[in-house]
Protein backbone atom coordinates (compact mmCIF):
# COMPACT_ATOMS: atom_id res chain seq x y z
CA UNK A 1 0.00 0.00 0.00
CA UNK A 2 2.61 2.24 0.91
CA UNK A 3 4.33 1.69 -2.34
CA UNK A 4 1.26 2.74 -4.13
CA UNK A 5 0.51 5.37 -2.23
CA UNK A 6 4.19 6.96 -3.06
CA UNK A 7 3.96 6.26 -6.80
CA UNK A 8 0.74 8.09 -6.52
CA UNK A 9 2.38 11.15 -5.14
CA UNK A 10 5.29 10.70 -7.39
CA UNK A 11 3.37 10.44 -10.51
CA UNK A 12 1.26 13.94 -9.45
CA UNK A 13 4.18 16.09 -8.61
CA UNK A 14 6.28 14.83 -12.49
CA UNK A 15 3.28 16.15 -14.11
CA UNK A 16 2.44 19.25 -11.61
CA UNK A 17 5.95 20.06 -12.02
CA UNK A 18 5.83 20.15 -15.88
CA UNK A 19 7.31 23.23 -16.71
CA UNK A 20 6.33 23.16 -20.47
CA UNK A 21 3.18 25.07 -22.02
CA UNK A 22 0.48 21.97 -23.28
CA UNK A 23 1.40 20.82 -26.91
CA UNK A 24 5.42 21.01 -26.17
CA UNK A 25 5.54 18.43 -23.40
CA UNK A 26 3.07 16.64 -25.61
CA UNK A 27 5.62 16.92 -28.60
CA UNK A 28 8.51 15.75 -27.18
CA UNK A 29 6.98 13.33 -24.86
CA UNK A 30 5.23 11.43 -28.48
CA UNK A 31 8.17 12.05 -30.64
CA UNK A 32 10.90 11.74 -27.97
CA UNK A 33 12.38 8.07 -28.44
CA UNK A 34 11.30 7.56 -32.01
CA UNK A 35 13.41 6.16 -34.55
CA UNK A 36 14.32 9.05 -37.20
CA UNK A 37 13.56 11.56 -34.29
CA UNK A 38 16.28 13.78 -33.27
CA UNK A 39 15.43 15.73 -29.47
CA UNK A 40 18.17 17.94 -28.06
CA UNK A 41 17.81 19.39 -24.30
CA UNK A 42 20.52 22.35 -23.72
CA UNK A 43 20.62 23.44 -19.88
CA UNK A 44 21.28 27.38 -18.81
CA UNK A 45 24.71 26.23 -17.33
CA UNK A 46 26.21 24.53 -20.64
CA UNK A 47 25.02 27.43 -22.86
CA UNK A 48 26.28 30.27 -20.38
CA UNK A 49 29.13 28.27 -19.90
CA UNK A 50 29.81 28.33 -23.81
CA UNK A 51 29.13 31.70 -23.76
CA UNK A 52 31.60 32.30 -21.30
CA UNK A 53 33.68 30.39 -23.44
CA UNK A 54 33.31 30.72 -26.76
CA UNK A 55 34.84 33.15 -29.49
CA UNK A 56 31.23 35.50 -29.26
CA UNK A 57 30.88 39.41 -29.82
CA UNK A 58 29.22 41.18 -26.75
CA UNK A 59 25.59 41.01 -28.06
CA UNK A 60 26.04 37.09 -28.44
CA UNK A 61 27.47 36.57 -25.53
CA UNK A 62 24.47 38.51 -23.75
CA UNK A 63 22.06 37.13 -26.03
CA UNK A 64 23.34 33.30 -25.20
CA UNK A 65 23.41 34.39 -21.35
CA UNK A 66 19.90 35.17 -21.35
CA UNK A 67 18.59 32.01 -21.75
CA UNK A 68 18.01 28.89 -19.38
CA UNK A 69 17.04 26.31 -21.35
CA UNK A 70 16.35 24.93 -24.99
CA UNK A 71 14.73 22.18 -26.53
CA UNK A 72 14.43 20.89 -29.79
CA UNK A 73 12.85 18.40 -31.51
CA UNK A 74 13.34 17.46 -35.16
CA UNK A 75 11.94 14.83 -37.36
CA UNK A 76 14.79 13.41 -39.68
CA UNK A 77 13.60 10.16 -41.31
CA UNK A 78 11.79 10.89 -44.14
CA UNK A 79 9.02 8.45 -44.35
CA UNK A 80 8.51 10.04 -40.80
CA UNK A 81 8.16 13.30 -41.50
CA UNK A 82 6.07 12.71 -44.81
CA UNK A 83 3.65 10.91 -42.76
CA UNK A 84 3.66 13.51 -39.52
CA UNK A 85 3.17 17.35 -39.46
CA UNK A 86 4.12 18.83 -36.60
CA UNK A 87 2.48 21.92 -36.92
CA UNK A 88 -0.93 20.48 -37.36
CA UNK A 89 -0.99 18.01 -34.01
CA UNK A 90 0.11 19.97 -31.62
CA UNK A 91 -0.80 23.85 -32.76
CA UNK A 92 -4.41 24.00 -31.33
CA UNK A 93 -2.79 22.59 -27.93
CA UNK A 94 -0.13 25.47 -27.73
CA UNK A 95 -2.79 28.10 -29.32
CA UNK A 96 -5.63 27.28 -26.95
CA UNK A 97 -3.05 27.68 -23.76
CA UNK A 98 -4.15 31.40 -22.99
CA UNK A 99 -0.19 32.12 -21.60
CA UNK A 100 1.15 31.57 -25.07
CA UNK A 101 0.89 34.31 -27.38
CA UNK A 102 0.83 33.99 -31.26
CA UNK A 103 4.02 36.17 -32.28
CA UNK A 104 4.30 35.59 -35.92
CA UNK A 105 2.82 33.01 -38.21
CA UNK A 106 4.42 31.95 -42.01
CA UNK A 107 1.91 29.87 -44.06
CA UNK A 108 3.68 28.99 -47.48
CA UNK A 109 1.85 26.15 -49.51
CA UNK A 110 2.49 22.99 -47.40
CA UNK A 111 4.69 24.84 -45.00
CA UNK A 112 3.93 26.44 -41.63
CA UNK A 113 5.55 27.82 -39.31
CA UNK A 114 4.32 29.65 -35.89
CA UNK A 115 5.92 31.25 -32.75
CA UNK A 116 4.56 31.34 -29.79
CA UNK A 117 5.93 33.18 -26.82
CA UNK A 118 5.39 34.31 -23.55
CA UNK A 119 6.52 38.11 -22.44
CA UNK A 120 5.64 40.77 -19.68
CA UNK A 121 7.66 44.27 -20.85
CA UNK A 122 10.67 43.80 -20.07
CA UNK A 123 11.44 40.41 -21.48
CA UNK A 124 10.36 37.50 -23.50
CA UNK A 125 10.23 34.38 -21.05
CA UNK A 126 9.32 31.17 -23.18
CA UNK A 127 9.59 31.33 -26.87
CA UNK A 128 8.47 28.06 -29.00
CA UNK A 129 8.76 28.09 -32.89
CA UNK A 130 6.81 25.10 -34.33
CA UNK A 131 7.87 23.83 -38.31
CA UNK A 132 5.57 21.57 -39.74
CA UNK A 133 4.95 20.56 -43.33
CA UNK A 134 7.91 19.54 -46.09
CA UNK A 135 9.98 19.59 -42.88
CA UNK A 136 8.91 19.39 -39.17
CA UNK A 137 10.66 20.79 -36.21
CA UNK A 138 9.98 22.22 -32.36
CA UNK A 139 12.28 24.34 -30.62
CA UNK A 140 11.43 25.77 -27.59
CA UNK A 141 13.24 28.42 -25.54
CA UNK A 142 13.53 29.45 -21.76
CA UNK A 143 15.14 32.28 -20.15
CA UNK A 144 14.54 36.28 -20.34
CA UNK A 145 15.01 37.25 -23.81
CA UNK A 146 15.12 41.17 -24.15
CA UNK A 147 13.89 41.97 -27.43
CA UNK A 148 16.67 44.36 -28.22
CA UNK A 149 19.38 41.56 -27.68
CA UNK A 150 17.44 39.66 -30.41
CA UNK A 151 16.84 42.77 -32.50
CA UNK A 152 20.12 43.68 -32.54
CA UNK A 153 21.90 39.69 -33.33
CA UNK A 154 19.43 39.66 -36.21
CA UNK A 155 20.64 42.89 -37.52
CA UNK A 156 24.03 42.15 -37.28
CA UNK A 157 23.65 38.80 -38.28
CA UNK A 158 21.41 39.47 -41.67
CA UNK A 159 24.50 41.88 -42.68
CA UNK A 160 27.15 38.60 -43.24
CA UNK A 161 23.65 36.46 -44.29
CA UNK A 162 22.07 35.15 -41.67
CA UNK A 163 18.58 35.50 -42.09
CA UNK A 164 19.01 36.71 -45.64
CA UNK A 165 18.06 35.47 -49.20
CA UNK A 166 21.03 36.93 -50.70
CA UNK A 167 23.54 33.79 -52.42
Amino acid sequence: MKRIYLFSILFVFLFSACEYESGVSEAFAKYRYKEGVTTITVPGWAIRLAARWGDLEKNERELLQSIDKVKVLTIEDENLNARSNLHKEFYNAVKENSEMEELMVVRDGNDQVTIFGIADEKSIKELLILVGGDDNAMVYVKGRLKPELISNFMDENSQRGFLSFKN
